[in-house]
């Protein structure tokens, strides 16, 4: 029983730190491309719009943000988890891959995007849970 604890614990935490990482990376890219005063967030036309325009390299720092947020909560969760850490490394990867995924369906991204966000979730999956 305590090994499911501490797995279930792994993946909650994990999640939580690879959404923290990702919100802060995210917050810095938002520095380097704001969006233009007083837009209005609550429009979704006016924000895939505004995606639509974003330059490059607001792109690649996404990637970057959902990156680092992978290996740090994979991490994360399998140190917490303390046994098969690769397994929960790629675990909580495949979760955040589902979720930028649902992502890039409701906010339109380049194409070369759905690739990109395939490998950074699964490689940092891959790569936290590894080096935990």
């Amino acid at each position: 029983m305590k090994s499911y604890i501490r797995s279930v614990a792994g993946v909650v935490f994990g999640a939580c730190v690879a959404i923290g990482v990702i919100i802060l990376v995210e917050q810095v890219s938002g520095l380097m491309d704001p969006p233009p005063a007083g837009m209005d967030f609550g429009d979704p036309e006016v924000f895939k719009a505004f995606v639509a325009g974003l330059p490059v390299g607001a792109f690649l720092m996404i990637l970057v943000a959902w990156g680092l947020g992978t290996f740090a909560g994979a991490w994360v969760c399998a140190r917490i988890a303390g046994r098969a850490k690769l397994t929960h490394g790629v675990v909580l990867g495949a979760l955040l891959l589902v979720a930028g995924v649902t992502n890039v369906l409701m906010i339109p991204h380049p194409a070369w995007m759905w690739g990109s966000a395939f490998l950074v979730f699964a490689g940092g999956g891959y790569a936290g849970g590894r080096l935990a």
